[in-house]
């Protein structure tokens, strides 16, 4: 069985979570934009390949970096705040987050480095990454042999 491993950007301490929960509740921190954000993904295995969907609207694909090594898949990028000359306005609500990204996961080593491809399409990045060919399952072929007739002498 294979096994994937996800990183967790979230705080494993009740230190953490302090620490998170005074950002959180501190109006004039600036913490919040320039921290590390992660994003929504999904990690789907087929036979011959696994292949990584994130969901990335917003994100400019040429600002992003994906690399993988030590067969661990990471995507990072940064989404820049809008720079405009005269300020819209007093903010009642602002979730839309900006500053950088970076999401992590392990995948089995059995990934054919060499032929890793992404794409985006409609704020979908897409990251194939093919089986190597040793590791992809194998339909065994079953021969028969032809039935010997035994006479018994009628």
């Amino acid at each position: 069985m294979s096994s994937i491993v996800r990183r967790h950007l979230y705080p494993r301490s009740f230190y953490n979570l302090d620490q998170l929960m005074e950002r959180f509740f501190d109006a004039d921190s600036e913490a919040w934009s320039t921290q590390p954000c992660g994003f929504p993904l999904d990690v789907v295995e087929k036979d011959d390949e696994f292949f990584v969907r994130a969901s990335v609207a917003g994100f400019d694909p040429n600002a992003m970096e994906i690399t993988f090594e030590n067969n661990t898949l990471n995507i990072k990028g940064e989404i820049r705040e809008d720079k405009t000359e005269e300020k819209e306005g007093k903010y009642h609500l602002q979730e839309r987050r900006t500053g950088t990204f970076f999401r992590s996961v392990t995948l089995p080593g059995q990934i054919d480095q060499g032929a890793i491809s992404a794409e985006t399409e409609n704020g979908i990045l897409t990251v194939h990454l093919p089986k190597k060919p040793e590791a992809q399952p194998k339909r065994i072929e079953i021969k028969s042999k032809p039935v010997k007739v035994i006479d018994q002498g009628k």
